[in-house]
């Protein structure tokens, strides 16, 4: 079983779609899961901690959508709330984590680094996740991970971004010609 949760708390909320895409592609690979959404919780290290108790997932997945909410008052910088998610789940499983997402593809090795994540997904994470989980049960080719950031030899190390093939995934459109 693999756990997802979504780490995006700015207000106004925005649906993780991403998170959403990627629970799909589990859900077509027959991987069990579950989601933990912590957008509206107003104590999300309560939320992790009930939550782990009666769980033991064999990887857990942190959807990272923005690293700073790009407002010049405010200046809000979210990689430290990822670190004590990281933190906190590290004190209630000892489930790999991976944390995927745009705001974690902008920088993916120094949010490995600061956050002590054992994994990351630069790029598209469908078929990425999947295959992780899979090399995670088996050979651990993390080479064979499309977009994977992990940890080898006390060196980070980063496979080229996972895109998808869009003419595979999505249907043709006709052109139109406006006059």
């Amino acid at each position: 079983m693999l756990t997802l949760i979504n780490t995006n708390r700015m207000i106004p909320t925005i649906g993780p779609i991403g998170l959403d895409y990627v629970a799909a592609s589990l859900e077509k690979a027959g991987i069990d899961f579950e989601i933990v959404d912590l957008g509206l919780a107003d104590e999300p290290e309560k939320v992790i901690k009930d939550y782990f108790p009666n769980r033991e997932p064999e990887l857990v997945g942190l959807s990272f959508r923005n690293a700073d909410d790009c407002f010049w008052p405010s200046a809000d910088w979210f990689v430290p709330g990822l670190k004590n998610a990281v933190d906190t789940i590290r004190t209630v499983t000892d489930a790999p984590i991976v944390i995927g997402g745009v705001g974690f593809s902008i920088f993916p090795t120094p949010i490995v680094e600061y956050t002590g994540a054992d994994f990351g997904i630069t790029g598209d994470g469908e078929d990425a996740i999947t295959e992780l989980y899979h090399q995670l049960k088996a050979a651990k080719k993390f080479q064979d991970v499309p977009g994977l950031v992990w940890r080898e030899n006390n060196t980070i190390k980063n496979n080229p971004p996972a895109w998808p093939n869009s003419s595979k995934r999505y249907p043709k459109i006709a052109a139109i010609t406006l006059r």
